[in-house]
């Protein structure tokens, strides 16, 4: 009789723990999502512009990476100064700006290593800036002229973005990149009174809505 009860109870243990195992290896592995592929890049359409007029100067960098196969998580950055100064006004603005979002890709991949697509994407844009002490002269022929000069400021510049584009690469790891923006600034009250001449990142100081575009040249490596 003990024979057997020792028999039934070993059995019994060899059972649960066959059972342990099938659940040990049954049980799913998660898959933590990862980046896979970077580019990093500079606007050249901003270069050009700073360049070609006196207004303002800018420069405008990017650094994507691609998360899972369809979304693209980008970095955008740069700073500028612009400037105004007539017979009756003259300050100058300075602002550094980043951008950040993501974008959603149209197409699959033709072939494994395929990068060429067209995007959708949202932005935050913020900026810090920095106004110099504004000088200005009134001419008024019954009280006659006045000149003074408003102190500098600091403030800060906050927007939303609509963009959508495409990523083309030309040779390997060299990519050419243009997208078009629909920008709105949340905070506008701000800029009621001396707005800056350009705020880089954005665009002019003194309008709600804008519209812009980038044309980036990247170099891309990782894991496609």
């Amino acid at each position: 009789m003990l024979l057997l009860l020792c028999v039934s109870m070993f059995a019994f243990a060899q059972t649960d723990s066959t059972k342990k195992d099938e659940q040990t290896v049954k049980k799913p592995k998660v898959k933590v999502p990862s980046f896979t592929y970077f580019r990093v890049g500079v606007d050249i359409t901003k270069m050009i512009a700073s360049f070609s007029q006196s207004r303002y100067k800018v420069f405008e960098a990017q650094l994507d990476a691609n998360y899972k196969t369809n979304l693209i998580t980008p970095l955008e950055f740069g700073g500028g100064s612009s400037s105004i100064s007539n017979d009756f006004l003259s300050y100058k603005s300075s602002n550094l700006f980043l951008r950040a979002g993501i974008d959603k890709t149209f197409f699959a991949k033709d072939f494994k290593s395929d990068m060429d697509n067209a995007f959708v994407g949202i932005r935050y844009g913020f900026a810090p800036i920095r106004r110099t002490d504004a000088s200005y002269s009134i001419s008024d022929p019954v009280w006659g002229n006045t000149q003074g000069i408003i102190a500098g400021s600091n403030f800060a510049a906050h927007w939303l973005e609509l963009n959508g584009g495409f990523r083309i690469e030309l040779i390997k790891h060299i990519f050419m990149g243009w997208n078009i923006r629909f920008k709105t600034m949340l905070n506008a009250k701000k800029f009621e009174e001396l707005p800056p001449a350009y705020i880089a990142g954005y665009g002019r100081g003194d309008k709600n809505t804008a519209f812009g575009y980038n044309f980036y040249i990247l170099y891309g490596f990782g894991r496609r």
